[in-house]
């Protein structure tokens, strides 16, 4: 009996201990799986061929300028216009001029995007020289996940205002409730007409287009002889009316001669 008292304390220490070590397995092995969760949870997702996937495609903005001498105005209006349409693009504007020896036309194109560089590398096997192409790329990216980020917020305030509109008891309450509800749902507009139109512009390209023609003129020989002579009879008429602008000036000089020569011919008084 003796040794059986003795024995029991130390029975009854192994066996908490025992336990003690089965608890800390158990957490053991649950950290180790909420670690292992967490590191799959938050780990990139991969493809079958092993390449991680691009969750957010880059936005970007592409507009440009190109400036050619062409064969035919009208021509290559034509050909540009045709391009356009097979490309799925339209012409936002068009506008045409002469001055001199050269006539110019220019087009502002909104095509896709990824149709912009076989437009212009068309272009550029259409065009008799380039004179100037100018394409620029703008990053917009960070703009576009903004304002997402910013509507989505704006829409869950809008969606709380409305439910809290339907629990409100009086009068102050719902009126208060529908100016907050108005301002947010303005702020939701503009927002999501910003994101239109970055969406607009990152979908379609702008490029302007001008090209222009050196008409080659004749001497024209006879042609040129008129008009030197209609020269000569205007500035001959030019020169009379500038003769006759003068005539004060030949007014007093004429007064001059005649009291000069009066005084040349009027004999001195005799001598004494």
């Amino acid at each position: 009996m003796k040794l059986l008292l003795t024995k029991l304390p130390l029975l009854f220490g192994f066996i908490v201990a025992a336990c003690g070590t089965q608890d800390t397995l158990n957490l053991a092995n649950t950290d180790s799986s909420s670690v292992s969760y967490e590191k799959v949870a938050d780990a990139p997702d991969i493809d079958q061929d092993g390449s991680q996937s691009n969750f957010s495609e880059r936005k970007i903005i592409r507009e440009g300028d190109i400036y050619f001498e062409c064969r035919d105005i009208q021509e290559t209006d034509a050909f540009l216009k045709a391009e356009v349409k097979a490309a799925k693009g339209f012409i936002s504007n068009e506008s045409e001029n002469s001055y001199g020896e050269r006539s110019e036309k220019r087009l502002t194109i909104r095509i896709p995007s990824d149709q912009l560089d076989p437009l212009l590398e068309k272009i550029q096997s259409h065009a008799v020289k380039i004179e100037n192409s100018n394409i620029r790329s703008e990053d917009v990216t960070e703009q576009f996940i903004d304002v997402e980020a910013r509507l989505k917020t704006k829409k869950e305030l809008e969606n709380r205002y409305t439910e809290l509109l339907k629990l409100a008891r009086n009068v102050d309450e719902i009126l208060q409730l529908e100016r907050e509800l108005a301002n947010v749902r303005g702020e939701i507009e503009s927002m999501q007409g910003r994101l239109n139109y970055l969406s607009n512009r990152v979908s379609l390209s702008t490029l302007n287009v001008s090209f222009f023609v050196e008409k080659e003129t004749e001497f024209g020989f006879f042609g040129k002889a008129i008009d030197s002579l209609k020269n000569g009879w205007t500035n001959l008429q030019w020169f009379f009316i500038f003769i006759l602008n003068l005539w004060p000036f030949f007014l007093i000089i004429t007064g001059l001669l005649f009291w000069l020569l009066k005084r040349k011919k009027t004999p001195p008084p005799p001598m004494r």
